[in-house]
């Protein structure tokens, strides 16, 4: 890409979130403020009932004697947890971004003046998925990385009160350089794993009259009640392939923390949770070997093909 299609996109990047500052700029921020909020006023609660913070300091203590393994899955854990709120939230905001963003140039004929100016459809509809997959979690990664500071200065006032050493007790244990590259390159393969439905709400998007996000739910839940309906009635069994538990599984799993791994294979549900609250480097490449993340991202190619046509085709009708 040329140096002035990379000087577009950047335009094109930073309307999207200048139209949208309170999801992708003051919610991050909010939900940051909220966690350290929480975090001060549980720990002002807790002294109130731990007198002169005896059993408090005396924990500090007891936590700075583990074995550095121990606390370092302690200190990262928490660090996980933190972000865990982040990390969900921005996947329902990007949902919800990508079934208006090109419904509302639509609807507010702002698509006019676009297709006045030198940039072409595929820019504008390739704006929008990178700002889903690339801007927005990188909005939310920073506002992680200031939550995790603040909640470490936390720690390490009450380790300084402890008379331990909050470096060695605290920030070692954090491990924050590899922590931020696992979740960065987390958020890169959740968001290409999630590419096939990022791209759906696209394409419905780009054509649908009016509640894009509603058809975009209602066309996958028909499919799969029609798809109940033949099976029950020409075999009464259920559907080996469903195209809506597909989706929902699809949505539902993936590398960040609190995801699933479901198996509907047989008929029987099993859920395996990912590692807890914790992201990892091999999870993270391991979802990079499965077919099925690669058979998404063709089915993302042709919904964005569709998604581009479509839009070439809109008018202020």
């Amino acid at each position: 890409m040329s140096t002035s299609k990379l000087s577009q996109m950047w335009i094109l990047l930073r309307r999207e979130v200048w139209e949208s500052p309170i999801a992708f700029k003051w919610t991050p921020l909010g939900i940051a403020g909220l966690i350290i909020l929480a975090t001060i006023l549980m720990l002002v609660l807790g002294a109130r009932f731990d007198n002169e913070m005896a059993f408090t300091l005396d924990a500090v203590r007891m936590f700075s004697e583990l074995p550095a393994d121990e606390r370092r899955l302690i200190v990262s854990g928490l660090l996980f947890a933190g972000s865990n709120f982040h990390l969900q939230l921005m996947v329902l905001i990007v949902l919800f971004y990508l079934a208006g963003s090109l419904f509302d140039d639509r609807r507010d004929r702002s698509i006019l003046f676009w297709k006045s100016l030198p940039v072409s459809d595929f820019s504008v509809v390739l704006s929008k998925l990178a700002t889903a997959c690339l801007m927005v979690p990188a909005l939310f990664f920073l506002a992680i990385v200031l939550t995790h500071l603040a909640l470490l200065l936390i720690g390490t006032v009450y380790a300084m009160m402890a008379g331990v050493n909050p470096l060695t007790t605290i920030w070692l244990p954090a491990s924050l350089p590899q922590l931020w590259s696992v979740m960065v390159l987390g958020l890169l393969v959740q968001a290409l794993w999630l590419l096939p439905i990022y791209a759906w709400l696209l394409f419905c998007s780009s054509w649908a009259p009016r509640l894009p996000i509603l058809i975009a739910i209602a066309i996958p839940a028909g499919i799969s009640l029609a798809q109940h309906s033949y099976s029950l009635i020409s075999g009464f069994r259920l559907p080996e392939y469903n195209i809506g538990a597909m989706m929902l599984r699809r949505l539902g799993t993936g590398v960040l923390p609190g995801n699933a791994n479901i198996d509907f294979s047989g008929g029987v549900e099993n859920i395996e949770f990912n590692e807890g609250l914790f992201m990892s480097f091999g999870n993270v490449f391991s979802h990079l070997a499965k077919p099925e993340m690669w058979i998404g991202v063709l089915i993302a190619a042709v919904f964005l093909y569709a998604a581009v046509l479509f839009r070439r085709r809109a008018t202020d009708q």
